[in-house]
């Protein structure tokens, strides 16, 4: 047993070796033909191995606060299309190339919902990056971005979807609206994009400072995007007030 292990540890196969005593006592209880014992193994290898793949996709795709979308709270606002949602976790806009655009008051779920869709991307073998709007900025204004945009660029053109979230929060430098331009051109029809705003369309160019740049943006990116609005209480709100401590009954 000794010797299989260590077999098994210079094949790197970890995921077998972890759980081959369990199996040896599965195949001696209810014996297994060879053929069933071997598949059952090779299977908790693959099993390893693509939780692996998850984990490491996860951080590289460096979400803020991921949240699956079983932990979303639907009965809060139930105004959400929650079919709609479970449809574009499937992945299948991904396929087809599409954009997404959440947009709505802050609060109200836009991010969390992001990132849930982006998890589960990610789980049926995608690559996903997420970024706020100032990540991305700050990416293309770094002291070298002149030297290295487009290592800068391909770091947002390869991902088979980009979460680009927190559009409106606030006005953006000068020239951002170039940089999400680029970034949404290059991938018009070849990627798919999520953002969020919590501003109306109409105060892009107030927020990019460019009011042709945002139009231009806002062309290709709505030109296939589904665009959910949500509307509702804040979220945030709602559990800051349930964990406010209560005041105590005055007394006479």
């Amino acid at each position: 047993m000794n010797q299989l292990q260590s077999l098994l540890h210079d094949l790197r196969l970890s995921g077998l070796r972890d759980t081959l005593p369990v199996r040896l006592q599965e195949a001696a209880s209810n014996r297994l033909a060879h053929e069933e014992f071997l598949t059952l193994v090779l299977q908790d290898e693959v099993n390893v191995r693509h939780q692996r793949q998850i984990q490491r996709r996860v951080k590289a795709a460096e979400f803020r606060t991921l949240k699956p979308l079983d932990e979303f709270d639907w009965r809060f606002n139930p105004s959400i299309p929650k079919k709609q949602i479970f449809e574009l976790a499937a992945g299948h806009f991904i396929r087809a190339k599409t954009d997404v655009l959440f947009i709505g008051p802050p609060g109200v779920g836009k991010t969390h919902l992001a990132q849930a869709i982006g998890y589960e991307a990610i789980k049926q073998g995608f690559v996903v990056c997420y970024r706020s709007i100032f990540d991305l900025v700050r990416d293309f204004l770094a002291d070298d971005a002149l030297q290295q945009r487009d290592r800068v660029l391909q770091h947002y053109i390869k991902p088979d979807l980009v979460i680009i979230d927190d559009m409106g929060l606030r006005a953006l430098p000068k020239h951002s609206g170039e940089y999400l331009l680029e970034v949404i051109m290059r991938r018009y029809e070849t990627r798919s994009t999520i953002m969020t705003s919590n501003r109306p369309l109409e105060d892009w160019g107030k927020l990019l400072q460019d009011v042709p740049t945002a139009g231009a943006v806002l062309d290709r990116f709505l030109h296939h995007a589904a665009v959910i609005a949500i509307t509702g209480e804040s979220y945030r709100l709602k559990d800051a007030a349930l964990a406010k401590p209560k005041a105590a009954p005055r007394t006479s």
